[in-house]
């Protein structure tokens, strides 16, 4: 029975799901609907303006029948078929107004006038009672309206055209226009324009044209484009990029289906920064959006800025600028593309000044560090209002499922419901993706995330070879991370102290200097327990000794004297520079960046390293964003723990613009 009734929820939540798309698909159509018929108003006024009557009728009908509720284009409607001075295209007109605006007297009795002139006299007399039901007892011209009415009302049904009897009772008829052609009856039939010359390019031309051939050739463009983005103007703007097509179609679903809020989660290599900056250039061009905010790890904002500058045109303002901090206000309120370091984004300074306006798009690079709803950078994005967000990241859960619901919940708030309901319903007792709640997680992820594979792009990414050298220790080596086994084993699980130990595991698995200066520290302060010191008092006094590593050797046989560029990733600051001192020694040139390196600093560093080859030394700053194509090898130095963080690094070279071989160098300890 309550696998039945589980099952009837899911039949339920799936037929919800389902009206809402319908639903969501409708309002899209209404909105597409409501664009068009601004845009037929904008050319019927034009025509007026013109005095191109029929074509302003026309457009006018046309946009009265995508936008039936509007005063101001039925009013535009009646207008033109004044001005056309046909009495039956009138009576039309008169009365889609009067099924729009509030019933008046007046309205009806010239509705009923021109059904009367146009020989239609069942729907006169209709229209001459429903005026009278509104004539007020006291009116000015109360008398006049009445006898237009009872004129009305006393013509003979068969007359098409009937002359008053007193011209004093009835106003006189307008002259009849000259004879032309039976008014045309126009059908809402959807067309596809194809035409010579772009309209976007005539306005970016350097010609001079009549200001009205412009506004046509704008609208043209716009009436053309409106509904479909099946044509991207960004392909045809951008430079330099290379043509894949599963960065089109994440464009225009993210543009399409998606309507401009996604998560953008391909595998590492596979170019979402160029599919989030097709979609901000798609909106650039249409239009749509004047205040952009991409917001990236600070390692990454000159890094996004040449980018769209050189394969999208896109020019922005950055806080690396030299004049940030001078204007601040106007620097965040002023419209354009703005590229911020969340760091500084969210610092006290400036938060205010960020949400203090809303931003037509907001794009997030690296959006894994807002897998944490406490953080300072979570509340910052939740409070920022924005049409279209875009959220970057390959790795959107790394831990637990309640990450992903966190970052869904910016995108489309209350999408996957409660967060205490979809983390019991989707996870096990651990925390992680359930495999049986797998397939209805992808299902309702599919409303809201869009990631392609390396297997199912179809993408050939260059052969990647993995390899991993085991390196016997130093016996001071051995001895140092016997003692600090021993001390966690003496301490015993759960606590504080235990993370604490686990942390100087990892350290002394990358080498002796990392673990030392973290075990300077506990011995030199008071934070320690009596026993948490005494277990570690032997692994102090054996880290106070010089000590070589086995590793630094076998890291120069992997290099090869740098005969080609390669990077060298490890996680603590202290192995950093013993290996940049090393390798100095050894006379291969090297560029180390770390995070306490300012962002201009650590980009010159790359930028020698581009032109000048050798080896690039970097901790996880380097394991995100960056673009590292042109080296060849990855060494991990030391491994992270969490097997997402070794997919960052090996993604920095492993990319979809990489021609040689890539190879990933394992650094670790033999039994």
């Amino acid at each position: 029975m309550g696998e039945k009734k589980r099952e009837r929820q899911r039949r339920k939540r799936a037929e919800k799901r389902k009206r809402k798309a319908r639903a969501e698909a409708q309002q899209a159509q209404r909105e597409a609907r409501m664009w068009q018929s601004y845009l037929a108003a904008d050319r019927a006024e034009l025509h007026l303006r013109r005095r191109k009557i029929a074509e302003a009728l026309r457009d006018a009908a046309h946009a009265a029948a995508l936008n039936p509720k509007d005063p101001a284009i039925a009013a535009l409607y009646v207008a033109a078929a004044e001005r056309w001075r046909d009495p039956a295209d009138h009576a039309r007109a008169l009365e889609h107004l009067a099924g729009v605006v509030k019933p008046d007297m007046r309205l009806f009795a010239q509705l009923a006038y021109r059904h009367l002139q146009a020989g239609d006299t069942a729907r006169a007399r209709e229209a001459a009672r429903r005026a009278r039901a509104l004539l007020p007892a006291r009116m000015k011209d109360r008398k006049h309206w009445l006898s237009l009415l009872e004129y009305v009302e006393a013509a003979p049904r068969a007359a098409p055209e009937t002359t008053p009897a007193a011209e004093a009772v009835a106003p006189p008829p307008r002259p009849d226009p000259p004879p032309q052609a039976p008014a045309p009856t126009f059908l809402d039939v959807p067309v596809e324009i194809t035409a010579d010359v772009d309209g976007l390019d005539v306005l970016s031309s350097d010609a001079f044209s009549p200001l009205e051939d412009v506004e046509l050739a704008r609208l043209a463009a716009r009436i053309r484009d409106m509904e479909s983005y099946q044509r991207l103007f960004a392909i045809e703007r951008a430079q330099g990029l290379l043509r894949f097509s599963h960065q089109e179609e994440t464009a225009r679903r993210v543009l399409s289906v998606l309507l401009g809020r996604a998560l953008l989660a391909d595998e590492v290599g596979l170019g979402k920064t160029i599919e989030a900056g097709l979609v901000l250039l798609e909106y650039l061009l249409r239009g749509r959006v004047e205040r952009a905010l991409v917001l990236v790890p600070s390692s990454l904002v000159d890094q996004w800025k040449e980018e769209l500058a050189t394969k999208f045109g896109i020019e922005a303002r950055t806080t690396e600028d030299p004049g940030f901090r001078d204007a601040l206000d106007d620097f965040w309120s002023r419209s354009g593309v703005v590229i911020a370091s969340l760091a500084t984004a969210r610092s006290s300074r400036q938060r205010n000044l960020v949400t203090a306006r809303s931003w037509d798009v907001v794009i997030v690079d690296e959006a894994h560090v807002l897998k944490n709803a406490r953080t300072e950078s979570y509340a910052l994005v939740s409070r920022i209002t924005s049409r279209f967000l875009l959220l970057l990241t390959a790795t959107p859960v790394e831990n637990r499922i309640e990450e992903l619901y966190n970052l869904v919940s910016l995108i489309r708030p209350g999408h996957l419901g409660g967060r205490a309901a979809f983390v019991k319903r989707f996870s096990d007792s651990k925390g992680r993706p359930s495999e049986a709640a797998r397939a209805e997680v992808r299902a309702l992820l599919g409303e809201v995330m869009v990631r392609n594979t390396r297997a199912l792009s179809g993408v050939q990414l260059p052969p990647r070879f993995a390899r991993t050298v085991l390196v016997p220790p130093d016996p001071g080596e051995a001895e140092l991370y016997g003692h600090l086994a021993a001390a966690l084993r003496a301490i015993g699980p759960g606590g504080r102290t235990r993370l604490l130990l686990s942390v100087l595991l990892q350290e002394a698995g990358s080498s002796p200097l990392a673990v030392r200066a973290t075990l300077q520290k506990l011995r030199d302060g008071d934070d320690l327990a009596p026993g948490v010191a005494e277990a570690l008092a032997p692994a102090i006094r054996c880290a106070e000794r010089p000590m070589a590593t086995g590793k630094s050797a076998a890291l120069l046989r992997v290099l090869d004297g740098a005969s080609e560029p390669a990077v060298v990733f490890t996680r603590f600051r202290a192995t950093l520079d013993f290996l940049a001192s090393m390798l100095r020694q050894a006379g291969v040139a090297c560029e180390p960046i770390h995070g306490d390196m300012p962002a201009p600093l650590r980009n010159q560093a790359i930028a020698r390293l581009r032109e000048r080859g050798g080896v690039l030394l970097s901790t996880e700053v380097g394991a995100e964003g960056l673009n590292l194509q042109y080296c060849r090898r990855i060494v991990n130095f030391d491994l992270p723990w969490n097997p997402m963080r070794i997919e960052q690094r090996i993604g920095r070279v492993h990319r979809i613009v990489t021609e040689s071989i890539c190879s990933s160098w394992w650094s670790g300890r033999s039994k």
